[in-house]
């Protein structure tokens, strides 16, 4: 793998629009993301010589080969030691959101999980938060890790943005809560090693109302079950997610 930047115009997929084929060849693979991309190939002379033809070609590209991709839009990527895979991480985002919680990143009373019971209502009646920390900004910051490399902190991530609006103590505390587990996995992220044996999988589970609470008892938003799923391939990670449903469900089939 190889970490460049470039304008690159090629085959592109029909499904996805950032992943290209080099023409007239299925050995070369280009993700693209702005200005950026990687190459990926089994053989690296095809990506040698792919690079040579946008640094020498007539397009003129302006164009930087970084080397063997390590670290891409703030991921971390590092090989397994036994080189039957990959991890993805991002430790330099979770130093900013402790940071941005003011948490001193030296302190050691780390949290085992991200969430603990109950879970949150609007607690409208509740007590104001006592931190000026921009909750919504924070929010955001966990939505961005969940999404790329740690789908553990999904389900509390989603509880915390639900009341970005008018956050009180309690989702201030929650925010808190995650942020300490981060502070004790700040190293941990995806693990790919791809099993051939398996395909696309698809691992899905749902409550039965799981969100209600006597404090929230008239929010018809309490009653919705929430849904959560991991779809991968070659037993591999690749889409999560942990919603609520958009219909209030009557019974548990």
């Amino acid at each position: 793998m190889h970490e460049s930047s470039a304008s690159v115009a090629e085959a592109g997929s029909p499904i996805d629009h950032m992943r290209n084929f080099r023409e007239n060849s299925s050995d070369i693979i280009i993700l693209v993301y702005v200005d950026n991309c990687i190459i990926l190939s089994r053989n690296v002379t095809s990506i040698d010589s792919f690079i040579a033809t946008l640094t020498h070609g007539p397009e003129n590209f302006v164009f930087t080969d970084e080397g063997t991709v390590d670290k891409y839009l703030g991921v971390e990527i590092s090989r397994l030691s036994d080189g039957t895979g990959f991890k993805l991480t991002q430790p330099f985002l979770i130093h900013r959101i402790l940071e941005a919680a003011n948490i001193d990143t030296r302190m050691t009373n780390s949290r085992p999980t991200p969430v603990v019971g109950p879970l949150l209502s609007r607690d409208e009646d509740g007590p104001e938060r006592k931190h000026d920390w921009k909750y919504r900004t924070l929010t955001g910051m966990l939505g961005y890790l969940q999404h790329t490399s740690r789908p553990d902190i999904s389900m509390a991530t989603h509880q915390c943005a639900r009341f970005n609006a008018n956050p009180k103590l309690c989702h201030e505390r929650a925010v808190k809560r995650v942020c300490k587990y981060l502070l004790g996995t700040m190293n941990k992220g995806i693990i790919f090693q791809p099993d051939y044996s398996k395909c696309l999988e698809c691992h899905v589970d749902a409550d039965f109302a799981g969100g209600w609470t006597s404090g929230d008892s008239t929010n018809p938003e309490a009653v919705l079950s929430r849904t959560g799923f991991v779809i991968s391939y070659a037993g591999c990670p690749i889409y999560w997610c942990s919603k609520l449903q958009t219909e209030i469900v009557l019974s548990t089939t």
